[in-house]
């Protein structure tokens, strides 16, 4: 994504079976009470990863049948200790993906 938006920076993210979890840093969207325009929106960026590694997911597969969800879940991240925890939560979810109610190999 980084290279394709400019603006971005890809923090932590993991892949999980049937999910993403990521942070991803928008710069240059705001000073004060003035934001700065950005070039594209969190929605516009989703949108383009999601098409993006559709196409390619596909092209590998061959039988065109991924499909992701329809909307996405975001969160703003407003401090340190915030943003500590969230990487933390990423990194231990693979952990935890046999415990997982959505896990259908268990």
């Amino acid at each position: 994504m980084p290279e394709h938006y400019k603006n971005c920076v890809l923090d932590e993210f993991v892949v999980m079976p049937n999910h993403v979890h990521g942070i991803l840093h928008i710069k240059n969207v705001g000073t004060g009470f003035k934001p700065v325009p950005t070039r594209y929106s969190l929605s516009e960026i989703i949108r383009g990863f999601k098409t993006y590694s559709s196409l390619r997911i596909n092209k590998i597969e061959r039988h065109n049948s991924f499909r992701w969800q329809r909307s996405f879940y975001d969160h703003i991240i407003r401090n340190e200790q915030s943003l500590l925890a969230i990487r933390q939560y990423i990194r231990n979810n693979p952990k935890n993906w046999e415990k997982d109610e959505e896990n259908i190999s268990k």
